[in-house]
């Protein structure tokens, strides 16, 4: 059944803007970085964190648009009767997360590949192994599976205005947790962890010790999190019976 889901969650993707929009972002994102760093004065570690730094800043603002896109795909089908007439909602609904979160993780790789290659030509080199760019990547996605849970779960409840507000907020709160103010507070913030995660442990990988107490800090809370957040979202989705996904 879930298997089934998915194919037909992929056949209905087929040919629409959200699934371009996970080639063209990456490429135009680490495009520009490039060539800003082409003739930046920036030195190779300023450089490095602060592509990770943007890219998952932005992030919570991109799930916020495309979790919204599928949930709109679904309502302007029929006010979302498809799925309420199916006698096992929750494979649906799992289907639509672990769809997006496959077309995340090809984007986030793509994004990181480009740059890598890019960054290592302009620079002559790189201050991190290859392996450390996948891992860094790799964590970047990890962070964001619960806010691509609560994204579903909000647009699918309240319809995308609420997904894409909630999105842009979730990303200032990504974007000022960077800074000084979220020093004490951001491990408590899921919305903060796509932008702060990567850079903690790109900041081990660079000598600063102290960070390794900030990851081990963190890794529990967002493992827990993550786990409960997704118990929930397949409790919640094996009972959705109301269609709400309003403008």
């Amino acid at each position: 059944m879930f298997i089934r889901n998915l194919y037909a969650d992929l056949l209905k993707l087929e040919g629409l803007p959200i699934v371009y929009a996970h080639i063209i972002i990456p490429l135009v994102t680490s495009g520009c970085f490039l060539a800003y760093y082409a003739f930046s004065g920036w030195s190779v570690n300023e450089k490095l964190i602060g592509f990770f730094q943007t890219v998952g800043a932005g992030f919570p603002a991109l799930i916020g648009i495309f979790t919204a896109s599928v949930t709109e795909q679904e309502q302007n089908a029929g006010a979302c009767q498809n799925m309420l007439a199916l006698p096992r909602k929750m494979s649906a609904f799992l289907s639509k997360l672990v769809l997006l979160l496959i077309l995340s993780l090809l984007s986030v790789a793509l994004t990181t590949a480009v740059f890598w290659f890019g960054f290592c030509k302009i620079q002559g080199g790189s201050p991190i192994s290859s392996a450390a760019y996948i891992n860094t990547a790799f964590i970047m996605w990890c962070s964001s599976i619960p806010l691509y849970i609560w994204q579903m779960l909000l647009a699918f409840r309240f319809g995308k205005g609420v997904s894409v507000g909630a999105g842009i907020i979730f990303g200032l709160v990504s974007a000022l947790m960077l800074t000084n103010l979220g020093k004490l507070v951001w491990k408590y913030l899921p919305a903060s962890w796509t932008g702060r995660i990567p850079y903690t442990y790109l900041r081990i990988l660079m000598g600063e010790y102290k960070a390794a107490d900030e990851m081990s800090a963190v890794m529990p809370i967002a493992v827990a999190f993550t786990a409960l957040s997704m118990v929930y979202y397949l409790f919640r989705t094996a009972y959705w019976e109301e269609s709400k996904a309003l403008e």
